[in-house]
């Protein structure tokens, strides 16, 4: 009866074939993975790290960027595009680096290749200290001195008076009101990085910071001076953003523009002197005794 006719069905050749397939599928389907090729080993998707691509960084940054970043970092040098969590490492490796402020974006483009969008930091000035030169951004972050030759170090304002040393490393803020507020006063005097607007034409050797112990000042208890070539002494007064009992960053600017254009030097006729510019009816004027 049906009994025999399901016997029958089941011993025909395509079913026992079909049988087989399905039991053989289950008892082997963990093992499937395992057998294919992993996706990620395909070389179409190997890529070398040394080949990501960097938005071009300022002048001063050195080529090394990268290679340094990556070896700090311990990455591979060959790597696949679709390794797990690639975009967040890189930008780790870069973002510790201490000339690199800021990572906008690690990405895999179309070609495919690897790209990064940085956000550099700018030298503004060097810190003159009793153990050294210590280079800063306009934030008071310090970059590493090793990146800078001796020509550079000349082409950069320098800070004087610090009394205290940095308490991090490079890539960290200094860690003093006094450097911080000095090297804004710095890049305010070198717009852009451009030495020529006001530092050179000012004719201007350093920025004189006062020589306070306290890391962390009141900004009223912070007096800068700008020294001349020629030993003048132009007293600025309180760093930009904190000045609100002396005339404007703007007015500081056009006192000295009218000076320079009245007598051509900070120096002449008979300089050095002693200028302060922090009066809001005049400019006062004494001669300065220079002992050396």
């Amino acid at each position: 009866g049906s009994r025999s006719a399901r016997r029958n069905w089941f011993f025909r050749p395509w079913a026992l074939l079909g049988g087989i397939v399905t039991v053989t599928t289950i008892v082997l389907a963990p093992s499937v993975p395992l057998l294919l090729p992993h996706i990620e080993e395909l070389p179409e998707y190997q890529f070398e790290m040394a080949d990501i691509e960097v938005n071009a960084p300022n002048r001063w940054v050195p080529q090394t960027i990268l290679d340094d970043s990556l070896r700090e970092a311990h990455l591979p040098k060959r790597v696949s595009l679709l390794k797990n969590d690639l975009c967040r490492d890189v930008a780790l490796a870069l973002e510790a680096h201490p000339w690199v402020q800021k990572v906008e974006s690690v990405q895999i483009t179309g070609k495919p290749a690897l790209r990064a969008s940085l956000v550099y930091r700018h030298p503004v000035a060097f810190v003159d200290t009793s153990v050294g030169l210590y280079p800063v951004d306009e934030h008071g972050v310090v970059l590493p001195p090793q990146d800078f030759s001796l020509r550079q170090i000349d082409q950069l304002p320098h800070i004087r008076g610090v009394v205290s040393q940095p308490l991090g490393g490079t890539g960290a803020a200094w860690g003093d009101t006094t450097v911080q507020a000095a090297a804004n006063l710095a890049a305010l005097l070198a717009p852009d990085g451009d030495l020529s607007t006001y530092w050179q034409r000012f004719d201007l050797v350093a920025i004189i910071a006062p020589e306070i112990d306290n890391l962390a000042p009141q900004p009223e208890d912070l007096v800068f001076e700008l020294e001349t070539n020629g030993g003048s002494r132009i007293i600025w007064g309180q760093p930009p953003g904190t000045d609100q009992l002396e005339p404007s960053v703007d007015q500081k600017l056009a006192r000295l523009e009218q000076y320079l254009l009245r007598f051509g030097s900070f120096d002449a006729p008979n300089g050095p002197y002693r200028i302060d510019i922090r009066l809001f009816d005049s400019i006062s004027l004494q001669p300065l005794r220079v002992t050396r």
